[in-house]
């Protein structure tokens, strides 16, 4: 994406005689095509959760080594769960934008909302219980539709807004015990997928143009699943399996909803973190129950910080990298606007 905005930049410079003025006019032309919002877990947050005084499992993404791949941000942490940007970054300078548009805490009901606005937080899903804080895929579209009520988002944006919805890093699957049955699973991923279908519907009838949704990408291979063979050296089958049935479940469902479009997110992962560095993450962990970025009573790092994050798909045990993400949406580009321009 980065490159292909250089290449119109390029080709504006043959046809003009300011390089600054005419990259700048171009991006800010594409700006006013589209308004984008999103919705979901950690694949699509840029920083919801507020920064805590100390860090946690929870509150890791605002600290070291989080975002220190992220030079458009000072490599420094941002709250995303990754060593730099994360999809809905990129989906956004797709579009022609920067970056992602301003997460929803840190406006209010009533403020202005010029290029979108991103409410997905971290371990989020369709099935958050109540002793969960962070808010379901429901509560983050009831809270999209409170600024289109109050008139923060208006119909010119909303006929050229386009909704990015993920549920796919395999929060609502975390619940899911080695003694649930096929039955129960069954109903569960039925359950699952009715609520992204459920969600969808419910941002086309607000107004939202275009939805992208995307697919669950092979949990099985994972770090935090593939982790319990040897060295990462094998994926969990039974992950896999789950992927698999949630994604032809939801793309049935979906089947016939005008102006939605599944990301496929399982071949992607497959495919690139197999050309990369497979399911170990940059950011490891000898304890299996420690988090990347955690710290001893005495200050001492739990976790070692591979030297060439660019190199490795997997940032921790469960987000890409910043270039395994870049890499994914460079698949997706073409998929994606020929969606946009139907």
């Amino acid at each position: 994406m980065r490159k292909t905005l250089l290449v119109v930049c390029f080709l504006l410079i043959l046809t003009a005689g300011s390089r600054h003025v005419e990259c700048r006019r171009h991006r800010e032309r594409r700006r006013k095509d589209y308004t984008l919002f999103v919705f979901g877990d950690s694949f699509v947050d840029a920083g919801n959760l507020p920064k805590s005084s100390g860090r946690s499992r929870v509150s890791r993404g605002w600290y070291y080594p989080y975002g220190s791949s992220d030079s458009s941000h000072g490599n420094q942490a941002t709250g995303r769960l990754s060593d730099g940007l994360v999809q809905s970054d990129f989906l956004a300078q797709m579009l022609g934008m920067d970056e992602s548009p301003p997460v929803f805490s840190t406006l209010r009901t009533r403020a202005e909302v010029e290029n979108g606005i991103n409410f997905a937080v971290p371990f989020s899903g369709v099935m958050n219980g109540r002793q969960e804080q962070q808010l379901s895929l429901r509560e983050q579209i009831s809270q999209f539709g409170e600024f289109v009520d109050h008139g923060s988002v208006d119909d010119k944006q909303l006929e050229n807004s386009v909704a990015l919805l993920s549920v796919s890093n395999g929060h609502d699957y975390s619940h899911v015990s080695d003694t649930t049955s096929d039955r129960q699973l069954d109903a569960y991923i039925d359950d699952v997928t009715d609520g992204i279908v459920e969600g969808v519907k419910r941002l086309q009838e607000i107004g939202v143009s275009k939805v992208l949704v995307n697919s669950m990408p092979p949990l099985g291979c994972s770090p935090w699943r593939a982790r319990q063979s040897v060295g990462y050296a094998q994926c969990d089958g039974a992950g896999n399996t789950l992927a698999t049935t949630h994604n032809r479940l939801l793309r049935r469902k979906l089947d016939g909803l005008e102006d939605v479009h599944v990301l496929d997110l399982y071949n992607a992962f497959n495919s690139l973190a197999r050309s990369m560095s497979g399911s170990t993450p940059c950011c490891d962990t000898s304890d299996h129950n420690a988090y990347c970025g955690q710290l001893d009573g005495n200050g001492r790092a739990q976790y070692t910080v591979c030297a060439s994050p660019g190199d490795s798909f997997y940032w921790d045990n469960e987000n890409p990298t910043q270039a395994g993400w870049e890499a994914v949406m460079d698949r997706l580009q073409a998929n994606i606007q020929d969606f946009l321009a139907a």
